[in-house]
């Protein structure tokens, strides 16, 4: 190999040293860029983890605290509402449970419909009162406590009382001569085969009939 080749192949040699060190260069450029993105990664998983515990704990604290009150209210007892977080699957899942001189109790399971009741409308008005923006006071609701039974009486009373503490309507229809005597407000509706005709009720007032703006007309 004469000293022309020689050169050749140093020359060569040169200019890969010089490739790798370029590519080395980039390599180490965007490994930096890679290990920044991480750390800003990591502290934004960080803080939508705290976020996302702070609003788990507050709207936990809210719920346990407005369901129990409802719960104690009609059942006389030294009932605790608790939502117990669990991460299954890479899924965080809910579980309700009621608390009673320490023994944990599913609702659903445990419990009957009563107590679902007066749940599921706790947690109507715990979902109302945190959204953002609010929509309207008023909540329609299809004949709510009907498996209360003889705690129905307690169930309309604190129906009431979270309504006027919170500011908010509940129309709904019923057949419980109790509910009525506890509503603010309540009205009878007969049809007579033409017209709807509605009377206001008032335990301290005459009935007094009020008449539709409209006839209701059956269709044949």
């Amino acid at each position: 190999m004469n000293l022309i080749d020689i050169r050749q192949r140093f020359n060569e040699a040169g200019g890969r040293k010089k490739q790798l060190e370029d590519s080395y260069t980039l390599k180490e450029t965007h490994l930096e860029s890679l290990t920044v993105q991480r750390d800003d990664n990591v502290k934004a998983r960080w803080v939508l983890s705290e976020v996302s515990r702070l609003t788990q704990e507050r709207f936990k604290d809210r719920v346990e605290k407005l369901v129990t009150m409802a719960v104690r209210s009609v059942f006389d007892r030294d009932f605790s509402f608790e939502l117990i977080f669990e991460r299954k699957r890479n899924k965080l899942e809910c579980q309700p449970i009621i608390k009673e001189k320490g023994n944990e109790l599913i609702p659903k399971d445990a419990m009957g419909g009563s107590v679902l009741d007066i749940i599921s409308f706790a947690f109507r008005i715990v979902l109302w009162s945190i959204e953002k923006p609010k929509s309207r006071n008023v909540f329609l609701m299809d004949e709510p406590g009907k498996w209360t039974g003889k705690l129905v009486v307690k169930f309309g009373e604190m129906m009431r009382e979270v309504s006027h503490r919170l500011g908010f309507q509940i129309i709904m229809p019923t057949h419980d001569d109790s509910l009525i005597e506890i509503a603010d407000r309540a009205w009878h509706i007969e049809h007579d085969g033409t017209k709807s005709v509605v009377k206001l009720v008032s335990s301290d007032e005459k009935e007094e009939e009020v008449k539709p703006k409209r006839k209701v007309r059956l269709k044949r």
